[in-house]
């Protein structure tokens, strides 16, 4: 089974630079815990003035925090695949002028973690402020016999800002033609963006 390394992509986006007013603190949205009762109901994210020619709307939508903001599309594409450790915090997008654009996106909360990366085979430096955190990866291996059978589309628990999707992920991705993201072969990845 091959793993991808998930990252939220697109051109000329409406950006979105914050959570939705009430939201828990930014850092818990890394964390893999559940967030649910402390999101708040009827949430609004919206386009940054500081990029007001950016508005182009994706399935993935990029955003300053660096989380999973999904469309319906998207949703219903991932609970096909029975994602079970998918958590839902729904909000409304809107445009520069306040108008909505995106009334049935969502964070994708992604609960627990992996012990997914081969901490003896990659290259790697340990965060300075998070310790049991990687703060940079030079060259990722995994221990892919460490993962899940049912794990599709999971944080990495030494890592868990990276997200990783599993090969059928991606297919069902693609196939369903989702927008706003880029893949990276896992094993052997640089931690470059390109």
């Amino acid at each position: 089974m091959k793993y991808f390394v998930f990252k939220v992509r697109g051109e000329e986006a409406g950006y979105i630079e914050e959570h939705a007013r009430g939201s828990p603190t930014d850092w818990k949205f890394d964390e893999g815990i559940s967030l649910a009762k402390d999101f708040p109901m009827g949430g609004e994210v919206s386009f940054s003035k500081n990029y007001p020619d950016d508005r182009n709307l994706y399935d993935f939508q990029p955003n300053l925090m660096s989380n999973l903001l999904v469309s319906g599309r998207a949703r219903k594409v991932i609970e096909s695949l029975e994602i079970t450790n998918a958590e839902w915090l729904t909000v409304v997008v809107k445009d520069h002028k306040g108008n909505v654009v995106g009334p049935d996106y969502a964070f994708l909360n992604l609960l627990g973690a992996e012990d997914a990366i081969d901490m003896e085979r990659s290259t790697y430096e340990m965060d300075s402020i998070e310790k049991d955190q990687i703060g940079l990866i030079e060259e990722l291996a995994l221990k892919t016999d460490s993962i899940r059978p049912q794990a599709k589309m999971f944080r990495c628990t030494l890592e868990r800002r990276l997200i990783l999707i599993r090969e059928d992920v991606l297919a069902a991705f693609e196939q369903a033609g989702l927008t706003g993201f880029k893949v990276y072969e896992a094993e052997g990845w640089n931690g470059m963006e390109l």
